[in-house]
């Protein structure tokens, strides 16, 4: 009997089976499946496990795997938003929808985002090679078939949703753009690694079919991944400083450029996600310190808004996520994120910095995927808060990243 618990305990602490559940979980959440009768239902469940399990993990390390848990600089703005936000909930919102999200961030931020260097290195590495494989593999019939549906010009009807068209085997047409450049990131990382000539140019084959998918899906967002990995590769082979403050500087000028533009422009520009922008600014305002509270955020947006249509509100939230997280908890909890990513980021610069050969490429590839999301999110809301295929994406490569460069097995 002692064994079979053992066994238990050993499987349900595995935190590999339990991210590629909520991966399969939360990217289903997006497509067709999550609509079919039996499957939703099924889909549902699977969420009910996962989210059971995330919990059990949180009480796991609370009581045993704290011990071997190496603490870092930037714990310390990631542990003061968890602490915040749940001062927060009990004291100024009091809404059991509330302490809902904020569970499910704690399950992000703790059982999901997990650091072991003292892991087998070959391990993490192994773990980060079948996470890439099975959503690269997942999505390759995807989007096959997103495109098959999309030039043959055929759609499938369920409920209120049509697939087909720009968004194939996708609710919208965002979730696949950003899905298929994902794709695009990790098979690059895979055909890096891999040694057999076949698999390789089963990758290229892949690389193929995700771009057009994601030109095809018209998902403008998802171009920023592409740029990311550009752009990273740049920042991370050319060490001068000032090459690299000057890298820095041109999104940050190209950014406030376009808030430049004329109010159609701008609209147009951003598929009117400026409309979401402004009125979540407003909100802002008017509680700065503590946000208003993700099950208040809606109603909240919508009465100080300045037109009658705010698009996309209630399926993405305000569409940037550092303006959803202000409005949702306060300026303080933005600035304790955004300390958390850029001093995340600085420390695995550092560590890319010392790596050389192949290494450097594959490690600078997912480092590229990460940053890639962290833009996307000036578009999206898809960081924290929601079961989202893509925070699961970021907060589970943060986690092996951190692992495999800092490693301190020395077995």
């Amino acid at each position: 009997m002692k064994e079979i618990f053992k066994n238990i305990y050993n499987f349900i602490n595995n935190r590999l089976y339990f991210r590629l559940l909520y991966l399969f979980v939360s990217i289903s959440f997006v497509t067709i499946l999550s609509n079919i009768p039996g499957i939703k239902i099924g889909i549902k469940t699977l969420n009910s496990i996962a989210l059971v399990w995330g919990m059990l993990l949180i009480l796991f390390m609370i009581f045993n795997e704290y011990k071997t848990r190496k603490i870092y600089k930037f714990d310390i703005p990631l542990a003061g938003f968890i602490i915040i936000t749940l001062i927060f909930n009990l004291t100024v919102y009091r809404n059991i929808d509330n302490i809902k999200v904020w569970i499910f961030n704690l399950i992000l931020l703790t059982s999901i985002f997990t650091i072991d260097v003292f892991k087998n290195k070959k391990t993490n590495i192994k773990e980060i090679n079948i996470i890439t494989y099975f959503y690269t593999i997942f999505m390759f019939p995807l989007s096959i078939i997103s495109l098959y549906m999309r030039f043959s010009g055929k759609t499938i009807e369920i409920g209120e949703i049509i697939f087909g068209s720009t968004n194939g085997l996708f609710i919208n047409e965002n979730a696949l753009a950003i899905a298929a450049s994902l794709a695009i990131a990790m098979s690059v990382y895979l055909n890096l690694r891999a040694k057999s000539g076949k698999v390789k140019m089963l990758l290229v084959l892949n690389i193929v079919i995700q771009t057009i998918t994601m030109i095809e899906a018209k998902g403008r967002s998802s171009y920023l991944i592409i740029i990311a990995i550009i752009f990273l590769f740049l920042f991370v082979y050319y060490k001068n400083k000032y090459f690299r403050f000057a890298l820095i500087l041109i999104p940050i000028i190209a950014g406030s450029i376009c808030f430049t533009f004329n109010e159609d422009r701008l609209h147009k520009f951003t598929s009117g996600r400026n409309i979401l922008w402004t009125s979540g600014s407003m909100v802002i305002q008017q509680h700065p310190l503590t946000g208003v509270g993700s099950s208040d955020l809606i109603e909240a947006v919508t009465d100080v808004k300045e037109v009658e249509y705010l698009p996309g509100i209630e399926g993405g939230g305000l569409h940037n996520i550092y303006v959803q997280i202000a409005t949702t908890n306060g300026v303080i909890a933005l600035g304790l994120i955004i300390t958390f990513l850029l001093s995340i980021m600085v420390f695995i610069i550092k560590q890319l910095d010392k790596l050389k050969r192949k290494e450097k490429i594959q490690m600078t590839t997912i480092t590229s995927m990460l940053v890639g999301i962290i833009a996307v999110n000036l578009f999206e809301s898809n960081l924290v808060y929601i079961v989202s295929f893509i925070s699961i994406i970021f907060w589970t490569y943060l986690g092996y990243l951190i692992s495999i460069l800092d490693n301190k097995n020395i077995s």
